[in-house]
């Protein structure tokens, strides 16, 4: 359903159902994906004690407006909508040129989508058909309408919407209760950094900065065990290997023991005088 002709519809209602007061429901909503490209929705339906046993279709076709009249975008999808209290229609499209809605909008207020500079505005006139300058016939309008509402949704962040309920990079108008004949939101174009990611990326420096601390701190401390366990090992303890040529070292011979035998062990060495040989003359001068 084109935007201002299905919303169009509205007016036909109005015409033909004078004695159905708050009666419709209607939401709409337009999210923007660039200026090229939109999402629509329209939710559009009569209370349930209204139609009574009726479908949706066959109450529009009584009263000379079936649904099947009602202009749809290309690509778009219909559904049949129910909830507790209303029966009706679920229009939706994606990736819609907004042009397809500017064309179907009433020439008092057409939908309008443009950037400007790091930014998108839309601007669009009422849908509950009460943008006509007469406060009469826009309160007789408006009282046809259970609820009416106009939601735009941005890339960016919302930063002006008169009139609207802003949430972040929404926002939401009541077509009830709003003054304006035409509303209006800016928002920026650009969505920036979500604050979910800025979260984990500042998860992730810290505990890398807090691992690199550690590191530091445990080669700190085996630099200053080592030393300390070096001067901690004297000769002759587990792990220390004297080499041959130290000063001070001398090899132990093991003690002997004259009841042991001969095979296991050998007297200690002591040096003997040499033995003088029978008719070997004596040096004198030894």
């Amino acid at each position: 359903m084109k935007a201002k002709r299905a919303l169009g519809g509205v007016g036909l209602l109005i015409a033909l159902m004078l004695a159905l007061t708050g009666s419709v429901k209607l939401n709409m909503s337009v999210t923007v994906n660039n200026e090229k490209s939109v999402d629509y929705e329209v939710v559009y339906a009569i209370q349930k004690s209204v139609l009574g046993e009726k479908s949706f279709d066959e109450f529009m076709e009584s009263n000379g407006s079936g649904s099947r009249q009602m202009d749809i975008p290309d690509g778009a999808t219909v559904v049949d909508y129910e909830d507790e209290k209303y029966k009706g229609k679920r229009i939706t499209a994606a990736n819609l040129d907004p042009a397809k809605l500017a064309e179907s909008s009433s020439s008092e207020s057409p939908f309008e989508l443009k950037k400007e500079g790091d930014f998108y505005v839309i601007s669009m006139g009422g849908v509950t058909g009460a943008e006509n300058g007469d406060a009469s016939s826009s309160a007789m309008a408006k009282s046809m309408f259970d609820e009416a509402s106009v939601k735009f949704t941005f890339p960016g962040k919302v930063v002006e919407a008169k009139g609207a309920t802003v949430d972040g990079n929404s926002a939401t108008f009541d077509m009830l209760s709003v003054n304006e004949s035409v509303v209006q939101a800016k928002a920026e174009a650009n969505a920036g950094i979500p604050m979910w990611i800025i979260w984990i990326l500042v998860t992730v420096l810290v505990v890398a900065a807090a691992l690199i601390l550690l590191f530091v701190l445990l080669r700190k401390k085996a630099a200053r065990q080592a030393p300390a366990f070096a001067a901690a090992t004297p000769y002759g303890q587990p792990g220390f290997a004297p080499q041959t040529g130290q000063a001070g070292y001398a090899p132990q011979q093991p003690a002997y023991d004259p009841q042991q035998p001969h095979a296991q062990q050998q007297p200690p060495y002591s040096p003997q005088p040499p033995v003088q040989q029978p008719g070997q003359a004596r040096d004198e001068r030894l």
